[in-house]
């Protein structure tokens, strides 16, 4: 029979001599076995590494953007129209729960003043009164209705007391500021984010003033192919490419956006200095991988006769096992055939091993 080998094989000319008596070997098919000696092996720089039990099924290249995580951020607004008078925080100033970032003088601040003093007049007015009413019922001077009414007025006069004390606590005061002005004071521990006022500037009631978050953790928002929805969960691996980040995925929805066939994926990461809110990044999800799945370097994987093989090291040759594969990263791809964590796998020089398959064919 002549030898194919030498016609079909585009290897160095010290590989052909080496792999010439494989002419008379009999012919291969997937799952069978290339014999070829070590030191054949060698001079063709055919190296095996131990296949791994796969952690995961890496999905590389998410495109996701950091966020500040939303339970821990707030956007402080104005409770009262006014004017800024004084701004005392910048964006990426770090300030602690209850601290100052702006002062703004209001007229209704100013009203609310003259008011909370009036209802706390009154309340004193009416809980004197209903204490007299209370003494003379007790002599028999007045009528219990009498009494009653006066109890009652002071619960009114009370309770309009406290409803201008709990105005006048949205807008809290400096202990040096002027009549009607206040202070919009950060609800918690954090970072600026944004600053959306400058003095002078008037501001509506309600009109957002800034946005602090809790500096320590970040959230990325990913969209993932809706495809994978039921394979992806909370508590996944998350990896920001280009980063030494890793974090876990919070919440995946539910809703596929039409245009684009994806979901949205929300993950927590803890913050470093290279990562910012609003910054685009790149994301790798690790998805469980099935029981029995291997890692191996991508090298490792062949395809051949519209499949996928390895070559696994045994006695004088090279098995030829089909995989299939799984998924894959820039450096390993997860598989899952005829093997076992440990095995010897090739993972250089399979191009030899592929042609002197594909010769023998």
């Amino acid at each position: 029979m002549p030898c194919r080998l030498r016609s079909r094989l585009r290897v160095p000319l010290t590989a052909a001599l080496l792999v010439a008596g494989a002419c008379a070997a009999p012919a291969f098919a997937t799952d069978a076995t290339i014999p070829l000696a070590a030191e054949q092996a060698q001079l063709l720089g055919i190296r095996t590494e131990a296949a791994t039990a796969a952690r995961g099924i890496p999905l590389e290249h998410l495109p996701g953007t950091l966020e500040p995580a939303l339970e821990r951020s707030a956007v402080v607004t104005a409770p009262y129209a006014g004017t800024v008078t004084r701004v005392l925080a910048v964006e990426g100033s770090e300030v602690a729960a209850g601290a100052a970032l702006a002062r703004v003088q209001s007229r209704e601040r100013l009203m609310l003043e003259a008011d909370a003093a009036r209802t706390a007049s009154e309340a004193r007015l009416a809980a004197s009164q209903a204490a007299r009413d209370a003494a003379l019922l007790a002599e028999g001077i007045v009528p219990a209705s009498r009494a009653e009414a006066s109890r009652a007025q002071q619960v009114q006069a009370a309770a309009a007391q406290a409803q201008a004390a709990r105005a006048l606590a949205l807008a809290p005061k400096s202990a040096d500021g002027a009549p009607g002005e206040y202070e919009l004071r950060a609800p918690l521990a954090g970072r600026v984010l944004e600053r959306k006022v400058v003095p002078g500037q008037a501001l509506e009631a309600l009109a957002p003033a800034f946005v602090v978050a809790d500096a320590s953790v970040l959230d990325v928002a990913i969209r993932a192919p809706a495809n994978l929805r039921e394979r992806l969960a909370p508590g996944l691996a998350v990896t920001l490419d280009g980063a030494d980040a890793r974090g876990r995925v919070l919440s995946v929805g539910s809703a596929v956006d039409a245009a684009s066939q994806t979901i949205p994926v929300r993950a927590r990461f803890d913050a470093a200095p290279s990562l910012a809110p609003g910054q685009p990044v790149a994301v790798t999800l690790e998805l469980p991988a099935p029981k029995g799945s291997l890692a191996l370097p991508r090298a490792a994987v062949v395809r051949h006769g519209g499949g996928n093989v390895v070559f696994v090291a045994e006695g004088n040759g090279y098995r030829v096992v089909t995989v299939e594969l799984l998924g894959e990263s820039t450096t390993h791809a997860i598989v899952r055939g005829a093997l076992a964590a440990g095995t010897p796998v090739a993972v250089s020089g399979t191009s030899a091993l592929k042609a002197l398959l594909a010769g023998a064919e």
